[in-house]
């Protein structure tokens, strides 16, 4: 197996407390027997899941503060390789309460920091990018409050230079400035991607066109997240749909970032694009059987992607 390195990059990570409450709702007390506490933020999600599927994966992002120790710690006892940027603030605190129906409420904080912050951690991920092993960077999810407006496209020119292959994961004006930068691939769900090119997407072929456009325009892969209803995968000579066996889902939070993980950690592998892409739609699928992101055990994924299925639509 390849033991290439995943860096996994979450530039606002966060202390992510995730509760099932079967009869939640607004104005109402409910009692449950516990919650689930991790160190959140996509692309600490993407790190459990790139390890779950036998990677290598680096965690890297901004971590301030009381509660960023508090992070770093769960990381470090959980057996993560990291290499942190301290920053002199406070890490944020997300909470996420999952219903019986597998529907999640989501509260997210912000974040903040400075623009020099922002600097030290770019310097520190083009350092880590250079390393022999590095085989990709993945940038996931928000960027701070202070982050420069130009920070993902310069943050991505760089790494481009040093010929790092970059994945992007993100939304809104983070997005569209990531784009300009051509990264090698996005992973997005269909209403990002709609947002990111100004558009509605109400169909496949409406995102195959849209993620046709952004292939011609320079970059490598499109991964659209669908879903319940699998992923589309888009590149130059392919197109192709994992199709995901049906579910009943527990907690689908963070079944993107398993989607993405599961993706990356196969072609570390030297697996073909579209057993990539049958592997991260299992891995997706079956993250959402399991509250707290990224949580799934390594057997019932194998049972999940052997009734996952590729659809080639084209070539």
């Amino acid at each position: 197996m390849n033991r290439k390195t995943i860096i996994c990059v979450t530039p606002n990570a966060a202390l992510d407390r995730t509760m099932v409450v079967p009869d939640f709702a607004i104005g109402r007390i409910s009692r449950i027997d516990g919650a689930v506490a991790v160190a959140g933020g996509k692309g600490l999600n993407v790190t459990r899941a790139v390890r779950i599927l036998g990677g290598k994966p680096l965690a890297m992002g901004l971590l301030g503060g009381h509660t960023g120790r508090i992070v770093a710690a769960m990381v470090a006892e959980d057996g993560y390789e990291a290499l942190w940027t301290h920053f002199d603030g406070e890490t944020r605190t997300c909470t996420i309460i999952a219903n019986v129906d597998g529907v999640s409420t989501v509260i997210n904080e912000s974040g903040l920091i400075g623009p020099s912050d922002w600097e030290a951690l770019a310097d520190d991920i083009c350092a880590a990018a250079e390393r022999d092993e590095a085989y990709a960077v993945c940038l996931c999810g928000s960027l701070p409050l202070g982050a420069p407006a130009e920070a993902p496209f310069a943050l991505i020119a760089r790494l481009n230079a040093i010929g790092a292959r970059v994945w992007v994961d993100s939304s809104g004006p983070a997005l569209e400035t990531a784009i300009q930068a051509k990264p090698f691939a996005i992973k997005v769900n269909r209403s990002e991607l709609a947002d990111a090119m100004g558009t509605k997407l109400r169909t496949v072929r409406d995102i195959r066109a849209a993620a046709g456009h952004l292939i011609a325009d320079g970059i490598g892969l499109v991964v659209v997240s669908l879903g319940a209803d699998g992923a589309l995968l888009v590149m130059k000579d392919l197109v192709a749909k994992g199709i995901s066996p049906a579910i009943q889902p527990v907690d689908p939070i963070a079944s993107g970032d398993c989607l993405h993980a599961g993706i990356v950690a196969a072609l570390a592998d030297e697996e073909d694009f579209s057993e990539a892409l049958r592997r991260g739609v299992a891995a997706g699928t079956v993250n959402a059987l399991y509250a707290g992101g990224a949580q799934f055990p390594y057997p019932h994924f194998q049972r999940v992607l052997r009734d996952t299925r590729v659809e080639i639509l084209g070539a």
